[in-house]
């Protein structure tokens, strides 16, 4: 036995099966065996790894948390037609991840379907019921133009509530749309905030809060608020958890509003303020501010400056007439990206644009906190008593000129009170909203933070952003663009010659 076993251990399998000149072959075989063993042990476990600039392909916090606390099952069915155009079809599969990393993190209360109205009737038939448009799509086949129509729509149901996310065609915020979809069905009661300056408009065209209201309402029960003294009413509900104050250019807050704001926030209410310390018309005149609201936001720590504030780093904004027009920076469109980073509210954002935007001077005040939250950038100046709007004709600054200026603030008391305020009245109205800019996105995250504990703050975009390089001097930027040129080559012939010395 134990020289049967002596002769085994001997034994060359190589040799016996002459494999020796398939020694090389079976190598790579066996690799690639074990490559495949090990994705097949792997893959049920989904692990994932996300090098985006801020984690755009990975579910927020605040999504998770609502997911993992969810207490009863979300249905999600997803409306999707097989003969999308083929433009259309990365963002039929971002999509379809999307749901299912949701499905993932959720686990047995998210269930998820995705169905094909264009081959199952029923899926169909239902997609018509709930109000899932077909969406028309044009594209080039065959150098003919074709349009076809598709689904292209996601339905929620929780108990008796449903959601509808008729149009799923921007995949950059489908995760705030459908967590706040999600956090709107499972809550019992939504918190409540007020508007104060601007009246209800139902027609869209006319409305300047239009795309704001809609974000806002995702979430919040939002109520238009009158305490004027042509109003029976002379104090704002408490059960307003925040309350959102203008400057509409045209309002003067008489004594009772004024008096209103005072007791509603002395009382631990939470407030955020649109203001201007100069009005500027449409046709590029100022005029002195008349919103009665400068001693009442003194009397928390501010004071809003009679002044304009310019900067370098500005935003396009289109000037000229109906038949000629041209894009040009305007330095009284200040753009930022100077934040506050130790609070929450600046989640996910990357610039703010301020259109025609004053300075605020800060006062701390007994029992509370003043703190800034946004400034320009150093390359800003200002002018004040005697202005020029007019792009073509303002005036360079000094250097001494240039520096940094507050133009977001908070306060924030013992009390639990809490005053945010954004020195700019046009933050958030309808045709000053930049594309580039977050200025909705960062006034959400402050009611949230506010009004609902930050429920949804911080959901960010499913968006891999793009930052360009800072400003740079002239002789610098020669210095980097030689090094680009002729870095590579270098690094090649130091190598090359490396390897030459070392084979002599």
């Amino acid at each position: 036995m134990l020289e049967i076993l002596k002769n085994i251990k001997q034994l060359n399998l190589t040799t016996l099966f002459r494999l020796a000149k398939f020694e090389r072959q079976m190598i790579y075989l066996f690799a690639l065996i074990a490559i495949i063993v090990a994705n097949l042990i792997v893959s049920p476990f989904a692990l994932r790894l996300d090098l985006s600039q801020g984690q755009a392909y990975t579910l927020s916090s605040s999504t998770r948390k609502i997911l993992k606390d969810l207490d009863d099952v979300v249905n999600i069915k997803f409306f999707a037609s097989s003969d999308l155009p083929t433009r259309i079809l990365p963002l039929k599969n971002e999509v379809t991840d999307l749901l299912n990393e949701y499905k993932k993190t959720g686990g047995k209360n998210i269930q998820l379907k995705i169905l094909d109205p264009k081959k199952d009737t029923k899926a169909q038939d239902e997609a018509k019921e709930i109000g899932v448009p077909e969406l028309q799509f044009s594209q080039l086949e065959k150098d003919k133009y074709a349009v076809t129509s598709s689904y292209l729509g996601i339905s929620l149901s929780y108990g008796n509530k449903k959601e509808l996310l008729p149009q799923v065609t921007d995949v950059d915020s489908l995760e705030y749309n459908l967590t706040a979809a999600i956090y709107k069905m499972t809550r019992k009661e939504l918190v409540k905030i007020g508007i104060l300056g601007y009246e209800n408009v139902f027609d869209p065209q006319q409305d300047q809060l239009s795309t704001f209201k809609k974000i806002l309402q995702q979430q919040f029960n939002l109520e238009f608020v009158n305490v004027s003294s042509k109003s029976a009413t002379a104090k704002i509900d408490p059960s307003i958890k925040t309350i959102m104050i203008f400057d509409t250019n045209q309002k003067e807050y008489d004594e009772q509003e004024t008096n209103a704001i005072k007791d509603y926030v002395n009382n631990g209410g939470k407030a955020i303020f649109f203001v201007d310390g100069v009005w500027v018309s449409e046709d590029l005149t100022t005029q002195e501010a008349k919103h009665n609201l400068f001693s009442l936001l003194k009397n928390f720590g501010f004071t809003l400056e009679k002044n304009l504030i310019l900067s370098t780093t500005s935003e396009l904004v289109s000037f000229g007439s109906q038949q000629v027009s041209f894009l040009a920076p305007y330095p009284f469109w200040v753009k930022s990206s100077n934040f506050n980073a130790k609070t929450s509210h600046f989640s996910n954002i990357q610039v703010l644009t301020y259109p025609w935007v004053s300075s605020l001077s800060l006062e701390k005040k007994s029992g509370g906190e003043v703190k800034e939250l946004v400034k320009t950038s150093k390359e800003s100046w200002q002018q004040k008593d005697d202005f020029t709007l007019n792009p073509q004709t303002i005036l360079e600054p000094s250097s001494q000129d240039l520096r940094e200026f507050i133009i977001t603030a908070e306060s924030a008391t013992s009390k639990k009170r809490s005053i945010v305020v954004v020195s700019s009245s046009r933050f958030v109205l309808e045709r000053y909203l930049s594309g580039g800019s977050n200025n909705s996105e960062f006034v959400l995250n402050i009611v949230n933070n506010l009004a609902s504990g930050g429920a949804l703050a911080g959901i960010r975009q499913r968006a891999v952003a793009f930052y360009p390089l800072p400003d740079l001097p002239e002789n610098q930027k020669d210095i980097f663009k030689y090094l680009d040129i002729l870095f590579l080559p270098l690094l090649f012939a130091a190598f090359g010659g490396w390897r030459l010395l070392k084979r002599r």
